[in-house]
This record gives C-alpha cells, sequence and structure tokens, in this order.
C-alpha cells in the first residue's frame, strides 16, 4: 500500500495528530505500506518549518522513509524561502497538483 497524508490546516493540534496518524500507519503490522507521503499546503507549513514542535517527530518519520513535500505556493504566499523548512522536506509545484499525481499513481488519499 502507498499512502498520502493531506495537511493543511493550521492548527498545532492537528499538526501532533497528523504525524502520529503517520507513525501509526507505519506501526501497524497488519499493513503492508511501501510508501508513505505527506504534503502540506496553507497551513500545514506550520508542520514543516525549522521552528516546528514537532521537527524531531517529522525527522524520525523521514528517518522511517516518510517524505515530505511542500506547495511551493504557500512558501512564496508567505515569503519564505527552502531554507525556513526542516531538511529534506521536497518543495513540490503546488500541493493540490502533488496529491493528484500520487493518486494517480496509486496512493491513497488520507485527510486527517
Amino acid at each position: 500500500m502507498k499512502a498520502v497524508f493531506h495537511h493543511s490546516n493550521d492548527d498545532s493540534d492537528l499538526h501532533e495528530r497528523v504525524v502520529n496518524n503517520v507513525a501509526n500507519l507505519l506501526d501497524d503490522d497488519t499493513v503492508d505500506v511501501e510508501a508513505v507521503a505527506l504534503v502540506a499546503n496553507s497551513g500545514g507549513l506550520a508542520l514543516l518549518t525549522t521552528d516546528s514542535p514537532q521537527r524531531e517527530t517529522v525527522e524520525a518519520l523521514q528517518e522511517r522513509g516518510v517524505s515530505f513535500r511542500q506547495c511551493r505556493n504557500t512558501i512564496e504566499g508567505k515569503g519564505l524561502t527552502e531554507d525556513d523548512l526542516i531538511d529534506g522536506v521536497e518543495l513540490v509545484s503546488s500541493g493540490v497538483g502533488e496529491l493528484a499525481r500520487l493518486q494517480d499513481e496509486g496512493y491513497a488519499y488520507l485527510k486527517p
């Protein structure tokens, strides 16, 4: 199974919930996980910045193979650069485009 989590909310409680959901999926021995990605846009940006309270959790999930992707439109709209993101976060041209592309590649769409 391949899964993509869509995170677009600026609620800090939801930032923690989404990374916990990702970890729960990886920890579920009844699910054969081939690939996991998280695409952030809009308010989800705060999860992936260097000053995110969930930075250590994001980095730990990266070590477990989770791909984190940030919408370039959002980051540019906020006046930020790639340097403001946690190392390893990939910039994609648009969050919605990346979500559509991944779903076309067979990723299950999850919106916690």
